[in-house]
This record gives C-alpha cells, sequence and structure tokens, in this order.
C-alpha cells in the first residue's frame, strides 16, 4: 500500500514492541531511549481526506522517534481500528512510519506479533485523546484500510472541486 501523508497532533509511550523470540537475528533496533515499554505511538490526521464527519480520517502511528505536534510524516497504513464512542462508529487509520525495523508488519494479521492487537492501540488511543471515551470494536486488515482511504480522498477531492 502507498505511504500517506499525516500531520501528527501528540505522541505517547507505547507497549507496541517486536515479540523477541520471534524476530530472529534480524536485529531490529530496540526503542531503548523510549523507555523499555515499546515504540512511541503518534496521533494525528491523513492529510487530503474526509471522514464520514466531514473531518480528516485519523491515524494511529508507530514509529521510531516521538513526534512534535504539527510534524508532517509519511506511513504505510497497516490496519483499521473499530471503535465506538457514544452515539456513532469510528475507524482511525492504524500506520507505521518508514523504517527497516517496521518492514514485516505489513497488515492486521502481523499485530500481535508486534504486541500491537486492538487494546494496545486504544491504551495508546486513550492518552493521546483525552475526554474522548472509544471502545474498541475490532481491527480490520489492510484491503479494509485501502478502501477507507480511497473513498475519503474522493470525499476530499469532490469537496475542494478537484475530482476529474
Amino acid at each position: 500500500m502507498p505511504k500517506i501523508a499525516i500531520t501528527v497532533d501528540a505522541t505517547v509511550a507505547s507497549s507496541i514492541r517486536c515479540d523477541e523470540e520471534i524476530a530472529g537475528p534480524s536485529a531490529y533496533l530496540e526503542p531503548e531511549a523510549h523507555g523499555t515499554a515499546g515504540w512511541p505511538v503518534g496521533h494525528g490526521s491523513v492529510v487530503n481526506t474526509l471522514g464520514d464527519d466531514g473531518r480528516p480520517l485519523e491515524a494511529l502511528v508507530l514509529m521510531c522517534e516521538p513526534a512534535l505536534p504539527g510534524d508532517a510524516l509519511q506511513a504505510r497504513p497497516v490496519a483499521t481500528l473499530h471503535l465506538s464512542t457514544p452515539g456513532r462508529a469510528v475507524n482511525e487509520v492504524l500506520c507505521v512510519a518508514e523504517a527497516p525495523c517496521f518492514g514485516d508488519l505489513a497488515d492486521s494479521r502481523d499485530l500481535p506479533r508486534w504486541h500491537a492487537e486492538p487494546g494496545a492501540w486504544a491504551e495508546a488511543l486513550a492518552r493521546l485523546t483525552p475526554g474522548r471515551t472509544y471502545r474498541v470494536a475490532g481491527c480490520g486488515p489492510a484491503r479494509e484500510t485501502e478502501e477507507l482511504l480511497s473513498a475519503a480522498r474522493q470525499r476530499y477531492l469532490r469537496l475542494t472541486g478537484c475530482l476529474e
């Protein structure tokens, strides 16, 4: 799946890290600078998209280094996190930053090996968006994420008059 541009709102530490027993000799970088818990997770919005609610799609990004609010970064979508909040359903795009250590994380089926199951993302999301209450309803594969992004780009293009 092609990379997408994300504008970061906030970053927190997470418990997401690769299972060392499965990683083997491929020498993943350890997130030592960010504690032994795991890699940082950033929250932001996907550039040039509109969700069903008329706002840009939101994204969670697993990254090597924390990002500052307002930073722009390129990320690779890997799954969709299905959330529910009182009165509506919300989908967030789960991404990984472009880095060799995340090369084998490509779809929702890879998330357990990284201890990046929906609960770990929800825990990071709760810290990234205080005041919002989300319940995790599930996690969709990369194919579903591609369809979500395509529809959101079409809505954006229609709104801006750029659709051919």
